[in-house]
């Protein structure tokens, strides 16, 4: 029987052999099928499993949103346009509107035409972006991190629970999620190689995620120029050649949205106009802090279109902001503890609760000492930072609950990732000495 000083050593030498192996090997053939072939495989018939486990029904239940964009996508394959009802604002049914981000329906009604007014259908295709997304996601983690940590994030977000849970829901998240992670990627490659092809990859995928959800929009804006300056220049004006392919490639993607609103509307509209609504309805003084209040009296709108009621609710919104500055901060403070609560709800069941907390929960140290590191680490992840920092702030200056922190989950995996592997590598250092020299190990034999 072997000894425990004997499989300690065993264990120590098998980490490092497997250490040694992945700092060696980012770009071989074995570590890059773990990454593109094996973990989406594995991700995908976990979420297929996943949605096989739902009721396998055409009726949208879940809330307000899902049931909003189901409706938007039938009266855009009904000759409506980008138009439906919605349960709080604005009202009418069949209305034209930009409040909505425009990407999620308008993917709806792909998925409707070609499968017809199928949710199951749409669960099994949003079940191969997540499995996309999680390919996506070991890129971006051993490019800027290695392998091993690119490989680790991988693994988790392949059974990460809450990302299984979206992709069954008819909301925006699964495709945000695969849209800002190839944004990242993109931009990565972009600075790696200064190629315009990946400039023009950049600004495609930051401009469908901005069309995905309008805070993408400002972290494209800045996230061009970024990569353009730190990507390999052969010439002066190379600078200039891909911040344009970029920023033109944003603006082209974004150009048939822009284009329809202003017709629609008689101005340019280039994502929603959903940020008035939301500033006046969650700094009411008549809203609680946790957000619980549904319905806070709106002002006479009578007459005013979209643009004009988004305008006067943006203004009244900030000066509720303004009036209170303690309720506000209260709110604010608030809001960023929701965003990164545990347990989801108060109601939620116990099992629901026991899922939280062991993946997030456990996780959540490890994102929170990987983001300290990621800071130190130097100019390469200061996008990825920057992203989540805005992301965060602008949840928590407007609207914030789990379901949104999605948007940022794949990136704290990362940072988790990065803490995780530094910590294992960090033992095995230190057990260094005693591997390279098994008779000085404390009971064991020369």
């Amino acid at each position: 029987m072997q000894s425990p000083s004997a499989a300690a050593l065993g264990f120590l030498r098998a980490l490092g052999t497997i250490r040694a192996l992945l700092a060696a090997s980012e770009a071989t053939p074995v570590v890059s099928r773990l990454g593109w072939i094996v973990l989406p495989a594995i991700a995908l018939v976990i979420r297929l499993a996943y949605v096989a486990t739902l009721p396998p029904t055409n009726v949208v239940t879940f809330e307000a949103d899902p049931i909003t964009y189901d409706q938007i996508a039938l009266n855009i394959l009904s000759g409506k346009g980008f138009s439906g009802a919605s349960f709080y604002y604005p009202p009418g049914s069949d209305v034209p509107t930009s409040f909505w981000d425009p990407l999620y329906p308008y993917f709806l009604a792909a998925v409707y035409w070609a499968f017809g007014h199928s949710i199951p259908a749409v669960r099994v295709v949003q079940a191969f972006i997540g499995a996309t997304s999680v390919a996506m996601a070991w890129h971006v983690g051993r490019r800027l991190a290695g392998p091993a940590a690119g490989l680790l994030t991988g693994a988790i977000l392949a059974g990460y629970p809450f990302l299984l849970y979206y992709t069954g829901q008819l909301l925006t998240e699964t495709l945000f999620i695969a849209l800002i992670l190839a944004t990242v990627a993109s931009g990565i490659e972009a600075m790696r190689t200064g190629r315009l092809t990946w400039f023009l990859g950049l600004g495609v995928a930051g401009g469908l995620a901005a069309m995905g959800r309008a805070e993408a929009f400002a972290f494209t804006l800045a996230y061009v120029p970024w990569c353009a300056w730190f990507a390999p220049r052969r010439a002066g004006r190379a600078w200039a050649i891909t911040l344009a392919v970029g920023w033109l490639a944003v603006g082209a993607t974004l150009a048939p949205w822009t284009i329809r609103n202003t017709v629609q509307f008689g101005r340019p509209i280039v994502t929603t106009t959903k940020l008035g609504y939301n500033l006046y309805k969650y700094y009411h003084p008549q809203m609680t802090s946790d957000q619980t209040v549904r319905v806070v009296p709106f002002p006479d709108m009578e007459g005013l279109d979209e643009p004009a009621r988004a305008s006067l609710l943006e203004r009244l919104g900030i000066a509720f902001m303004l009036e209170d500055p303690s309720r506000t901060a209260r709110y604010m403070v608030a809001k960023f503890l929701m965003l990164f609560k545990l347990v989801p709800s108060n109601d939620a069941t116990r099992g629901y609760a026991l899922v939280s907390l062991l993946s997030f929960g456990v996780l959540l140290p490890f994102m929170v000492a990987g983001a300290a590191m990621v800071l130190m680490r130097g100019r390469s992840w200061w996008p990825v930072a920057g992203y989540v920092a805005f992301s965060v702030a602008s949840k928590t200056a407007v609207f914030a609950g789990i379901r949104l922190r999605m948007q940022v989950e794949p990136f704290l995996v990362l940072f988790a990732a990065v803490a995780i592997t530094s910590l294992m590598q960090g033992t095995i250092d230190r057990f260094a000495p005693r591997v390279a020299h098994p008779d000085v190990v404390p009971g064991g034999r020369g």
